[in-house]
């Protein structure tokens, strides 16, 4: 059975390759989870990533991230598609990042 999630991640985790890995575990390290989500959202969450307005990529198989400040990913949580309980409680744990760093939000089948 697949899972899907939403997290942020750490940007500067050593171990992500953001210029391409081999998609075997390119991941960022977990700074705060978002909440599961179901495999349309993450579908929806990828593809919202991974498009212009984020400018993220296909990081690891199954798996979209895009580099996002804390301002970025509260804009990204109000406007994807989710339960309205949900998003806010998103939100107010999005909140609680620092606004001066730079992170992955991720979205990913696992």
């Amino acid at each position: 059975m697949s899972y899907y999630d939403l997290y942020v991640g750490d940007a500067d985790d050593p171990g992500l390759r953001w210029e391409g890995g081999n998609y075997n575990g390119n991941i960022p390290r977990v700074i705060l989870a978002v909440g599961s989500i179901n495999i349309l959202a993450c579908v929806a969450a990828r593809s919202l990533l991974e498009g212009p307005k984020y400018g993220g990529r296909e990081l690891d198989w199954g798996a979209s991230g895009a580099r996002l400040t804390r301002d970025r990913i509260i804009e990204f949580l109000e406007e994807f598609p989710m339960n309205s309980g949900w998003r806010q409680l998103a939100i107010e744990r999005a909140k609680t990042l620092d606004e001066n760093r730079l992170y992955v939000l991720f979205a990913c089948e696992t």
